[in-house]
């Protein structure tokens, strides 16, 4: 059974509003009822960062086409990829009357050849690229961290207060459990993602009986979000 508002959106009746989008500068609105709750980050290739690649790319591609593809590269692991690189995997390999071997698995994150080449031959590809990415969340994206909370308006507030916290501090300070409040902040002061470009989904429920435990149980479990697991 669903209820219908004036809005004409229903919402199941063991909600109490449908879910709603926040971003950065609108933290404070949050709904003050228990819920879960998505952030994601929304890539951002700026419009001087744009022009200045494309410019570049028109003037040097016909002289040297290896530094043409290492611009492409460096313009897309700087503005887009490095943002979702992942950590390193600690790795301990051993079996039954085998030697044990263990060390640091990184995360080998390729750029495609052919997504080069074709930038390269036509740099203004990237002006599509750019506008697609800077639409492409949620529609697109996985989210960087999921959680659930008695009352979202206070958590949402404690994750920025943490955010903008370890932006100023985080080299200075250990990093904190990764599957804390403190350890998300930690990554996104890490990876220099800029917090007006997070945007954050609330659900509400309509009390605090642990659906929302539940929720966020089997969201963590399906939707493996980038910076915090469960």
């Amino acid at each position: 059974m669903a209820l219908v508002p004036s809005n004409g959106i229903a919402v199941p009746r063991d909600m109490t509003d449908p879910i709603k989008k926040h971003v950065w500068a609108d933290i404070v609105n949050a709904p003050a009822l228990p819920g879960v709750y998505a952030w994601y980050y929304s890539p951002e290739i700026t419009d001087y960062d744009l022009e200045q690649t494309i410019v570049r790319l028109k003037e040097c591609r016909e002289l040297d086409r290896s530094a043409a593809e290492a611009l492409v590269r460096e313009t897309l692991d700087n503005r887009v990829f490095r943002h979702f690189r992942e950590d390193p995997y600690h790795a301990v390999i051993e079996g039954p009357l085998k030697p044990t071997y263990t060390g640091t698995l990184e995360h080998n994150f390729r750029v495609s050849g052919g997504l080069v080449q074709r930038i390269v031959d036509d740099p203004d590809r990237l002006r599509t690229i750019r506008n697609v990415l800077d639409m492409s969340a949620p529609m697109f994206a996985s989210p960087l961290y999921m959680g659930m909370a008695t009352q979202l308006r206070t958590r949402l507030a404690t994750h920025k207060s943490l955010i903008e916290r370890y932006r100023r501090l985080h080299r200075q300070e250990a990093e904190p459990a990764r599957n804390t409040d403190a350890g998300f902040a930690w990554q996104i002061a890490k990876r220099k993602i800029p917090p007006d470009r997070l945007i954050v989904f609330t659900c509400t429920t309509a009390a605090d009986d642990k659906t929302a435990v539940d929720i966020e149980n089997i969201l963590n479990r399906i939707y493996y979000p980038i910076l915090g697991r469960n």
